[in-house]
């Protein structure tokens, strides 16, 4: 099975590092067994090295599994060294969430010379990084004002994530969700009911605004729909949260979609909608930079529906 053979292979090997003493306290646990180091509720700048996505480690014995190894070589390598200094961890596999540059471009942390963890994804997902991470890897490093970080090689995790594999570790068992045409391409999320904990990297944000532009607006709206019916009692999304954390992004994509679709009854071109404003989630981080381009994927999504008469299904999240 494709857990167990993952779990028995070789160990990121970066154990040679040294620990400075007291360690830097980067991680922190959700649940036992369990830890977070946050990224930040921001835009990709010069302030946090590229780092606004949380990494997970889940621990089975002494060994972990990493979800999304962060945005390049240098920030991989120090999650290495801090599970090790910290946590007494060594990382054994990494998963990829989804096909984005400061989630996955640390898998080259994991891989020859550096370590030798197993890596994995969905097929959707790492074809998706074999189509766009070389120009993403540029991108990333002129967004963060950190040359470094365009030396980062692209490493391809091996496909052989599906939805329905289950695999346990020391806070329970998890159940392997997918979502297609949600976020991105293929957004993985985990289910740990013992725990009612939801790990969903790529489809929940606190404080931060979602992004369409490889996304789907319905397809997002559902994912959320279907999370919410798991009923969590804890997330990591973007950042750790309660439960409730599924609302904020639910309500702005409702919104969106709501705005764009009163665009078209009211004859307003695309061009014109672009013009759109949601003043209650215009505190978000990212919002100057990506709503106006979240409404042109919304309008060239709702246009077709609107023109046969489908309504945008955003019930309550009750």
């Amino acid at each position: 099975m494709l857990w167990l053979a993952l779990s028995g292979q070789a160990k990121a090997s970066d154990s040679s590092a040294s620990c400075p003493e007291p360690p830097t306290r980067h991680w922190q646990r959700v649940v036992p067994g369990v830890w977070v180091w946050p990224g930040a509720a921001e835009d990709i700048g010069p302030g946090n090295q590229a780092h606004v996505v949380s990494q997970i480690l889940i621990s089975h014995g002494s060994s972990a599994t990493l979800i999304d190894p962060g945005p390049g070589l240098a920030h991989g390598r120090e999650v290495i060294r801090s599970a090790r200094c910290e946590l007494d961890l060594t990382i054994s596999r990494v998963l990829n969430s989804h096909a984005h540059a400061e989630n996955v471009l640390g898998n080259a942390a994991f891989a020859p010379p550096h370590g030798a963890a197993a890596l994995a994804a969905t097929p959707a997902t790492r074809a998706a990084m074999a189509q766009r991470c070389e120009q993403c890897v540029a991108a990333i490093a002129q967004a963060a004002g950190d040359p470094g970080l365009a030396m980062t090689p692209v490493v391809l995790p091996e496909p052989g994530l599906q939805p329905g594999q289950r695999w346990d570790s020391d806070a329970g068992g998890w159940l392997t969700l997918e979502f297609s045409s949600a976020h991105s391409e293929s957004d993985l999320a985990w289910w740990n009911e013992d725990q009612r904990l939801l790990i969903a990297p790529g489809l929940v944000y606190r404080d931060r605004l979602p992004e369409l532009a490889q996304g789907s607006l319905p397809g997002w709206i559902a994912a959320l729909r279907e999370l919410h019916r798991l009923r969590p009692s804890r997330i990591v999304g973007n950042l750790p949260m309660s439960g409730a954390g599924l609302e904020p992004g639910y309500r702005y994509l409702c919104d969106l979609g709501q705005a764009v679709l009163q665009a078209l009854e009211s004859g307003l071109s695309a061009a014109e909608a672009t013009r759109i404003d949601l003043p209650a989630h215009a505190g978000l981080a990212g919002y100057a930079q990506r709503h106006g381009l979240n409404l042109q994927r919304a309008w060239r999504e709702l246009e077709p529906l609107w023109i046969r008469g489908l309504p945008l299904a955003c019930p309550a999240l009750d």
